[in-house]
């Protein structure tokens, strides 16, 4: 029996382009959950897109229980032009002069990037939108009905600017799959999204009573980071060994973060312009007092400042300028909880169990803090060194347990 199923189908943009959109199942040998794992919502972000076919090939030769739906670019247009959303309605000649630039990593050509405003173009806000929101939202909608709705576990893989991966979580019930992945961070999102981000799939995914959804978000936009593949593919496999689909034992080789919504963390800051060296590293555990960095005059040499953490935490976001002044925020110090102790084998999921024992909170309301210093909306909002609303990591894995074609270890 042939066990890669492919479907496509073909949509017409307000502007005529026609672009067709695929996606393939992948039927296990035995019953089990129903897996969706979708990439390329966003133009600029290729790392699900080009490891999603090499986890393929390595699936249809493995013993799994369950189905695994697959759908590696779910944007080809705006794959095509590198860019976050594929503007149908505008002037696309516009793109013919467009860079990108870290330092100016919201900028868009037609004046609708993130700092500009809701737009209906993007297409992770446009899950079970109820308006007319253009070909991007009949993609949606069409994916939704076909891979999503009856999904038990949906991955969506993304990508931002940063040292290091991350895992965006909506639900407490989420982190029980994501404490699988091997990334070191997991960073809780606004439980009560506007009406626009609400159309987010991992927020829209994790509705379901027996339904979990995350984010990953790789480390590199506009461009290819080769090495993050393994780190992609391996995630998946901790998952589906996790939720029982594939026999064998997850073993963190690192600690896994917790960052919740509501934070107590701080923000550092310099007096100073000049060279900056960090003394640690995205996501280290630091304690109040942890040396963090140094800076030093560019004319002289001399150490003009040392920076030393104000209070128990983790490093979140490092900057990306090489000679920091006072207008920017070197790092931040966040408050994190430990979900998972390296070397310790993780439970394994049922995924029929309650979704009561989960790490975090949904409650806005069960701690209030006398001194709430912001939220991780804040944090993404104002940070502009921190594209897309996001951090980049390249985590330690988790054991590997690769799959071996034809049976399982």
């Amino acid at each position: 029996m042939d066990r890669l199923k492919t479907i496509r189908r073909k949509f017409t943009a307000a502007n005529g382009r026609e672009v067709t959109v695929t996606y393939f199942t992948i039927q296990g040998t035995t019953p089990g959950p129903v897996m969706t794992i979708i990439a390329g919502q966003h133009g600029m972000e290729h790392s699900g897109p080009n490891l999603l076919p090499e986890f393929m090939d390595e699936l249809v030769q493995t013993d799994f229980a369950g189905t695994v739906h697959v759908c590696p670019c779910a944007n080809p247009l705006a794959l095509e032009i590198d860019y976050e959303f594929y503007p149908e309605n505008e002037d696309l000649s516009l793109i013919d002069n467009y860079y990108y630039s870290i330092f100016r990593h919201n900028y868009c050509p037609w004046g609708l990037g993130r700092d500009n405003g809701d737009t209906v173009y993007n297409m992770n806000r446009l899950w079970n939108h109820p308006g007319n929101s253009g070909v991007a939202g009949q993609i949606t909608r069409w994916l939704w009905d076909e891979i999503c709705r009856n999904a038990n576990i949906i991955l969506d893989l993304h990508a931002l600017q940063a040292e290091k991966p991350l895992i965006f979580s909506s639900h407490p019930k989420n982190n029980l799959i994501a404490r699988y992945a091997g990334i070191e961070a997991v960073v809780m999102t606004d439980p009560n999204p506007s009406v626009y981000n609400a159309g987010n799939l991992s927020y829209q995914g994790s509705q379901g009573e027996n339904q979990y959804t995350i984010c990953i978000e790789f480390s590199r936009q506009h461009g290819l980071k080769e090495s993050e593949y393994e780190l992609g593919k391996q995630a998946i496999r901790n998952i589906m060994i996790g939720v029982n689909m594939v026999s064998g034992v997850v073993i963190p080789a690192k600690p896994v973060w917790l960052v919740p919504f509501h934070n107590r963390g701080q923000a550092m800051n310099v007096s100073h312009t000049g060279h900056i060296r960090y003394l640690v590293e995205l996501y280290d555990r630091v304690r109040k007092g942890d040396k963090i960095y140094e800076v030093r005059d560019i004319q002289t040499i001399e150490l003009l400042e040392e920076g030393f953490a104000s209070n128990d935490g983790i490093v979140f976001h490092l900057s990306f300028y090489p000679v920091i002044a006072p207008r920017h925020t070197p790092c931040w110090i966040l408050e994190a909880e430990q979900m998972v102790v390296p070397g310790e084998a993780l439970e394994k999921l049922s995924l029929n169990a309650p979704t009561a024992e989960c790490f975090g909170s949904t409650s806005d309301n069960e701690e209030k803090y006398e001194k709430l210093d912001f939220t991780i909306n804040d944090f993404l909002a104002e940070n502009s060194e921190c594209p897309k609303n996001n951090i980049t990591l390249e985590p330690e894995i988790f054991t590997k347990t690769k799959f071996s074609p034809g049976g399982n270890q």
